[in-house]
């Protein structure tokens, strides 16, 4: 008997046999499997190494701005303490200064006291001296019609051969401003040739008048101010006839001129 023959049939490939196999058993007899391509495989790993990089990246960055904002805060902590050592360097300085402005107005006050009870220290000038230097300038010699000090109360008193003059020097325009400048009071013998002239403070004269008022005596008034000066005369017989008063402000402009004759003084 003849049988046909038969060709073996290949078996197709199984697109399984290239897929990895994943096998869950759970108990006895249940098991679960399942297949899991390459190409899934690839691409899920290069998905988790770019995942793992960019996070690498991000967190390089946080720690680099971490890093940034702290030098940062570290600099505008010394800012701010530099600040505060500033601040309190410039309250020592200004205590200082009210210091300093304290002892100044009682030193100033302790000589007035001083004038008051010795006198000026100031020797007689007999004749209006020669003048050396012809550069200095002496003060503009207009004044303003209206003045904005004045002299009340003026006396004048002779003991021996020493003339004492005592006045107060008002200011006129009424308000809380301090007024500050230079006062000359210039003592003079016309009856005498060539006439005598006498200065408080010591200065030297042109034409009768200072050369440098910043010689004068230094005076800031308020309201009013007592001016006292005493002269050192020459001998007990010798007195002088007239008295010139010259106030100029701090920047030297002349604000009141005043003569009165010592005799008819009030």
């Amino acid at each position: 008997m003849l049988f046909p023959r038969i060709k073996p049939q290949r078996e197709k490939k199984r697109s399984s046999d290239s897929s990895f196999s994943v096998m869950i058993v759970r108990g006895l007899g249940k098991v679960r499997s399942f297949n899991i391509s390459p190409r899934l495989l690839f691409w899920a790993t290069v998905v988790f190494v770019l995942y793992l990089l960019l996070s690498a990246v991000a967190i390089g960055h946080y720690f680099g701005e971490l890093r940034s904002n702290t030098v940062q805060l570290d600099l505008l902590q010394q800012l701010q303490n530099e600040i505060e050592d500033t601040k309190r360097t410039l309250y020592r300085a200004r205590q200082r200064l009210k210091f300093l402005e304290d002892y100044i107005v009682k030193s100033e006050g302790k000589q007035e006291k001083q004038v008051e009870s010795l006198g000026p220290e100031i020797s007689p000038i007999p004749t209006n001296p020669v003048i050396q230097d012809e550069t200095l300038e002496r003060p503009d010699e207009a004044y303003p019609a209206a003045s904005v000090v004045d002299i009340k109360n003026l006396t004048t008193r002779r003991g021996g051969g020493r003339l004492s003059v005592k006045f107060r020097l008002i200011k006129i325009k009424p308000d809380r401003a301090q007024l500050k400048g230079y006062l000359f009071m210039i003592a003079a013998n016309n009856e005498s040739d060539p006439p005598q002239l006498w200065t408080y403070p010591r200065t030297v004269l042109k034409n009768g008048d200072p050369v440098n008022y910043k010689q004068g005596e230094f005076f800031k008034v308020r309201n009013y101010r007592i001016i006292r000066g005493k002269y050192f005369l020459d001998s007990e017989t010798e007195t002088p006839s007239s008295l010139k008063i010259l106030v100029y402000d701090e920047f030297g402009k002349l604000i009141l001129k005043k003569e009165v004759s010592i005799e008819k003084a009030p």
